[in-house]
């Protein structure tokens, strides 16, 4: 049997199903590539999903299979306070998404993304970018994939050699 996909805009109803599944997306991070996430992020910022929700400069869809809610892309606009030393531009960051595991691989997320770059070019953005752990090779693949490429950089140090993150690095 065939499953029936549904993306909709998000409403403040899904918002627990959100959170829920923001927290099984930093448990998958921290187990995997990232030991310095703080996995009481999400309820703790339960506002911010809210805000990303209800406001105009943020987007939030989420995908459903059989009414429940197996996926979620949130981001919005971003400002770039304290980069002065870049060209002014609209900017925009592609900032959480999940798919339950059992529905990957079904081009599900490919169409969220693509669902947020139409809203960012309604809302004439001019970059939008996206961050992703540099170990986990299939989400960057999988951002690559759809048009996103190298732009930053960022090398930490580890100082106190206390291990952080999974690669004993910062």
């Amino acid at each position: 049997m065939k499953n029936d996909f549904i993306f909709r805009k998000a409403n403040i109803k899904d918002l627990k199903e959100i959170l829920r599944l923001n927290l099984k997306l930093f448990k998958e991070e921290y187990k995997n590539f990232d030991k310095s996430l703080n996995l009481n992020w999400t309820y703790k910022n339960a506002e911010y999903f809210k805000n990303r929700i209800i406001k105009n400069d943020g987007f939030v869809e989420v995908v459903e299979s059989k009414e429940k809610i197996i996926g979620y892309l949130c981001g919005g606009t971003r400002a770039l306070e304290g980069l002065d030393y870049r060209k002014k531009a609209k900017y925009a960051e592609l900032e959480n998404m999940l798919i339950e595991k059992i529905f990957r691989s079904k081009g599900l997320g490919a169409k969220l993304v693509k669902h947020f770059i139409s809203w960012c070019e309604k809302n004439k953005i001019d970059c939008l970018s996206v961050i992703a752990s540099a170990e986990n090779k299939p989400t960057i693949e999988f951002y690559r994939k759809l048009g996103f490429e190298n732009y930053d950089l960022i090398l930490e140090m580890n100082i106190n050699k206390k291990p952080v993150r999974r690669n004993k690095k910062c």
